[in-house]
């Protein structure tokens, strides 16, 4: 009886207790982001207009942060067009070019600009899109301009691209 004792144990010590395995279903959802690294772009200051100088151009930069396709639009009312109260007023036109994504429009008039959108399909990387918001002010030909601080507003808006 003690030698069956003996070879029980030994049976019990040396069994292996199978593995046991335990899944568990992950998930995470990332929310949508589309946000300006900053409120306002950088003030554009133009150089000034002279009988010589009838155009001036210049532009201003902002990082754009989105995990979509997005769309932007921008205000195309009386305050996007450069003037001096009442009637003293400038042609004032606007371009837009958003880097990496390859966007990019033509001069088109502050009352137009935009006013269908620019669609801006998200590449790969960090979601970072520089937009270079440009702007090209010239004299009206058949008028001279009033001279003084012309002044304008644009705002540009983004949505999610449908």
């Amino acid at each position: 009886m003690a030698i069956f004792a003996f070879s029980a144990v030994a049976d019990l010590v040396s069994a292996v207790t199978p593995p046991v395995s335990a899944t568990c279903d992950i998930s995470c959802t990332v929310a949508e982001i589309v946000e300006w690294s900053q409120t306002s772009f950088p003030a554009i200051e133009l150089a000034e207009l002279t009988t010589q100088k009838r155009q001036a151009t210049a532009s201003a930069s902002l990082v754009l942060y989105t995990n979509g396709d997005v769309k932007i639009t921008a205000d195309n009312s009386d305050e996007a067009e450069l003037s001096k109260g009442g009637n003293h007023k400038l042609v004032t036109e606007y371009r837009l070019e958003c880097d990496p994504a390859g966007a990019v429009t033509g001069w088109s008039s502050y009352d137009c600009f935009l006013s269908n959108g620019l669609t801006v399909k998200r590449t790969g990387g960090d979601g970072a899109v520089e937009v270079t918001l440009g702007v090209r002010a010239s004299k009206d030909g058949r008028q001279a301009a009033g001279s003084g601080r012309y002044g304008a507003m644009q705002t540009l808006t983004v949505c999610w691209g449908s």
